[in-house]
């Protein structure tokens, strides 16, 4: 009889045991929802930012100096500070740049970090991709690192690689 309740105790413990272990850690708990539409305000707010040329809201929104912003060509990968000096010209006109974010967002947190995808309009550039890593300071979500991209069609994708291969890039 020992023997069967040693095995039903070692039984009840592993299957306590594996339920703590698999647990959900990137669960919609209320905080994550309202997390998640702390960050779709802020990254709106952002994109609006620079459609208004307003720089000092654009930039406030990225962490640091040291924070990279990447953008669709090759040679487009600046910290804050060297996209701020870029991006200055732009800056003085009526809209600096403008992409309308689509709806559907995908936005995942763990503890003080957050990343999310987005799908963006842009008369001057189509549809085009943004993804980004967000940290929180205190209380605030800024953007560390970002990147804008252009989805490429499966089936034009040959046709592009062979532009790009005999450009002069």
């Amino acid at each position: 009889m020992n023997i069967i309740k040693q095995a039903v105790s070692v039984f009840i413990f592993l299957f306590t045991v594996s339920c703590d272990l698999n647990q959900d850690y990137f669960s919609n708990s209320v905080d994550d929802d309202l997390e998640k539409a702390l960050i779709n305000e802020i990254v709106d707010s952002w994109h609006l930012a620079a459609s208004n040329a307003d720089s000092i809201t654009y930039f406030n929104i990225i962490a640091n100096d040291n924070s990279i912003f990447q953008g669709t060509d090759d040679n487009e990968r600046w910290t804050k500070t060297e996209f701020k000096n870029w991006s200055r010209e732009y800056f003085k006109r009526k809209s600096a740049w403008t992409f309308v974010p689509q709806k559907g967002r995908n936005i995942s947190i763990k503890n003080n970090v957050a990343w999310f995808d987005e799908k963006l309009d842009s008369k001057h550039m189509g549809r085009t991709r943004g993804n980004g890593v967000m940290v929180k300071d205190g209380e605030i979500w800024k953007i560390e690192h970002y990147t804008l991209s252009l989805p490429i069609p499966n089936d034009l994708i040959n046709g592009v690689i062979d532009t790009i291969k005999n450009s002069e890039y």
